[in-house]
């Protein structure tokens, strides 16, 4: 019986704790995402009144639930009056990017989303989380901006950064997103402002200029590195084989040349020469011929006999 009431008991407070930590996070995504101060000819409420209004965003991506979270206003000459969303109201529970608006018409007494204050002579609009205190979930300061009639105050995207800031908006649009306008594509805007192309054209050979001396620089000191490493090993090998290959040949011929070894290289050399040539005799024979009579030896043939004449 104990273990299972302390079993209860945990899960009890588990879920106390997980709920808690939920709303601590979740109440965050929460903003005042628009305000309209001085309403005269704009959104009604249900009971056809024209009055200040307050809308609140839920930025997030998961059911946020408002219920016993605070809308606090601070009046120009300093009163703070705050208003306690109630709890049982099932309507509190605010959509992934959805919107509630609560009029702010000085009762209490109709409903969850008609807030004990107005808006005449505020200068701030915070919401707190259910504590009622710390540091505010979403606050829209306006000071003593001139407020005109019927133009909401509300967060807009600008077209340079796409940040979002606080200013007055074209249109206003109770309960649905504040970007009424479509916003130009960046590439529209560009050209705009550069319709010749110059400043596209400066911009381009800039970046390509910029590449390509950045690969130059890293060529380069790859170069000087690779060359230096290169360096490197040669100093490190070649003097010392270099000078081991010298020295061991100079010892060689120290140790090993004396006058046999010349004697035998100078005969060999001198063997070589000789037999390149045919060896001769020096010997010459001479043989008689056998014939008795030769043309050569004829004496009638003669140069010295005397020519016929006729």
């Amino acid at each position: 019986m104990k273990n299972n009431m302390s079993k209860q008991i945990l899960t009890l407070l588990v879920l106390l704790f997980s709920v808690s930590t939920v709303s601590a996070q979740t109440i965050k995504d929460i903003i005042i995402n628009e305000v309209l101060v001085n309403n005269t000819d704009s959104y009604e409420n249900e009971y056809g009144e024209r009055v200040g209004w307050i809308e609140l965003k839920n930025s997030g991506y998961s059911n946020v639930n408002i219920a016993g979270c605070f809308l606090r206003v601070v009046k120009s000459n300093g009163e703070v009056i705050s208003y306690k969303v109630p709890t049982n109201d099932s309507r509190t529970v605010i959509k992934p990017q959805g919107y509630v608006v609560f009029f702010a018409d000085g009762t209490d007494s109709r409903g969850t989303f008609y807030t004990n204050f107005t808006l005449d002579n505020t200068k701030e609009i915070s919401l707190f989380g259910a504590s009622g205190r710390g540091d505010a979930a979403s606050t829209i300061k306006y000071g003593d901006r001139e407020l005109h009639e019927n133009i909401s105050l509300g967060y807009m995207t600008t077209e340079q950064g796409g940040d979002t800031m606080l200013k007055e908006l074209p249109a206003t649009t109770p309960g649905a997103s504040n970007e009424t306008v479509a916003l130009k594509p960046r590439s529209d805007v560009f050209a705009e402002r550069d319709p010749y192309g110059i400043a596209m054209a400066i911009t381009a050979m800039g970046i390509v200029f910029m590449a390509l001396l950045v690969l130059f620089l890293v060529f380069k000191q790859l170069g000087i590195i690779l060359v230096s490493i290169v360096k490197k090993k040669e100093a490190v090998k070649s003097p010392a084989s270099a000078s081991t290959a010298k020295v061991s040949t100079i010892e060689m011929m120290k140790n090993e040349i004396n006058g046999e070894v010349l004697a035998a290289i100078a005969i060999a050399i001198k063997q070589n020469e000789d037999d390149r040539h045919d060896v001769e005799s020096e010997i010459v024979t001479i043989n008689r011929t056998a014939r008795a009579y030769s043309p050569w030896s004829s004496k009638i043939y003669g140069v010295g006999n005397t020519p016929k004449t006729k």
